[in-house]
């Protein structure tokens, strides 16, 4: 509506909330701007090209005038390499017409919420958890539902807390592994439980494992799909953004049950209509000759996380958990803050690192920072001496007002 000659934001709109990661990096980009030196740890971005083949294949592709619409639910053979790739890396059957291509996983998050959630119904994600769960889960007129994980049990499932929250509202579960942004992987035996619980009480599951690849300790990733029996209702996402470093692109998927693949086809035709079939054809060389390549960057990432965890591990005013996936430390504050987000800021402005604060990801995560080692090891290396020198500041400074 208009009121007093200006747009109105729409209250459906009103219910989403500005992604912390985007708004910490537009104050990090004006700083820079005016002169100031900024180290990036706030973003979940691999600094990373993608693999050469795919490149190659988008320029192939709009050589060849692959540049009109195409279908709406994807390439065939985009889909059928996935399937084979599933089939491959989960151990499970996949049929092609159950997969559904968009531009990055956040649109598959929020169809399958439309699709699946009328209003009311509730939703439970991960506390913490990544921040747009919320967000589209109020957006779509579901309830959102935190559960909790066990900080001091690796962010294990609070399967306690979980079950008191499901009741007759209850329609859906969400659950990441590897865990944005705790770095925590899921184990067997709780996925197992979690789909029990799914079962028992009727449940849709969304299994978020768009860092299913980034695993660390030559662990292998364990999917909730290869314990799926056929009358289970589990959506599965992922993506080629950080697996194939290619978060530009907008390149995700997901793999439905039935029932949902046509209501999410009607909301790709009426949105976006389409991911551009360049893009998908990129998407085809990231699997068939990317293989090898993100075997060298999660290399170069499980360095990283090594170096920097025993230097995170030196600083006496954190509590620190070792990732086991994706690429994100997410220590506890230790000494007396009156927010994470007041101490986030107070480092970027002092000291020019950019984080992100632990309140964007739920309240589980009052006091604690997430920061990604998604860089340099020379840049993480200073970063987190500024960050130990900060804490030690923090506690005596009498300029800084939160």
């Amino acid at each position: 509506m208009i009121k007093d000659k200006k747009v109105v934001e729409s209250q459906v709109c009103q219910r989403l909330t500005e992604s912390a990661s985007f708004s910490v990096l537009a104050t990090a980009k004006r700083m820079e701007r005016s002169g100031k030196e900024v180290l990036h740890l706030e973003i979940g971005e691999p600094d990373f090209s993608p693999p050469p083949a795919v490149k190659e294949a988008v320029y192939d592709s709009i050589e060849k005038g692959e540049t009109h619409y195409t279908t709406p639910q994807g390439i065939r053979e985009l889909r059928e390499r996935i399937a084979r790739y599933e089939t491959e890396f989960r151990g499970v059957e996949i049929d092609p017409d159950r997969v559904i291509i968009t531009p990055g996983a956040k649109p598959i998050i929020l169809f399958t919420l439309l699709s699946s959630i009328d209003p009311g119904e509730e939703v439970l994600y991960p506390d913490p958890g990544y921040l747009s769960y919320k967000s589209l889960i109020t957006f779509v007129g579901g309830v959102p539902v935190p559960y909790h994980l066990k900080k001091n049990d690796g962010f294990s499932i609070d399967f306690e807390h979980l079950s008191k929250k499901i009741n007759k509202n209850t329609a859906a579960i969400i659950v990441n592994s590897p865990s944005n942004p705790t770095g925590s992987v899921l184990k067997e035996k709780e996925l197992k439980r979690l789909l029990e619980i799914a079962r028992e009480r009727e449940l849709l599951v969304i299994s978020d494992e768009v860092y299913s690849r980034i695993i660390y300790d030559n662990m292998s990733h364990i999917s909730i799909f290869k314990f799926v029996t056929e009358n289970d209702k589990v959506v599965l996402i992922d993506a080629f953004s950080k697996t194939y470093a290619m978060t530009g692109f907008r390149l995700g998927y997901g793999i439905l049950p039935d029932e949902l693949v046509r209501p999410i086809v009607k909301l790709i035709q009426n949105s976006f209509s389409c991911v551009p079939q360049f893009i998908q054809r990129g998407g085809i060389a990231a699997i068939v000759a990317g293989q090898e390549y993100v075997k060298t960057m999660v290399r170069e990432f499980e360095r990283r996380r090594d170096r920097i965890y025993k230097l995170l591990k030196e600083i006496d005013e954190i509590q620190v958990y070792k990732p086991e996936g994706a690429f994100y430390f997410f220590p506890e504050i230790r000494i007396d803050i009156p927010s994470a987000a007041a101490f986030a800021q107070y480092l970027l402005e002092n000291f020019g690192v950019a984080l992100l604060p632990g309140e964007a990801f739920g309240k589980q995560g009052q006091k604690h920072v997430r920061i990604s080692f998604a860089n340099s090891l020379e840049i993480l290396e200073e970063a987190v001496r500024r960050f130990k020198e900060a804490l030690v500041t923090y506690k005596k400074d009498t300029i800084f007002m939160p």
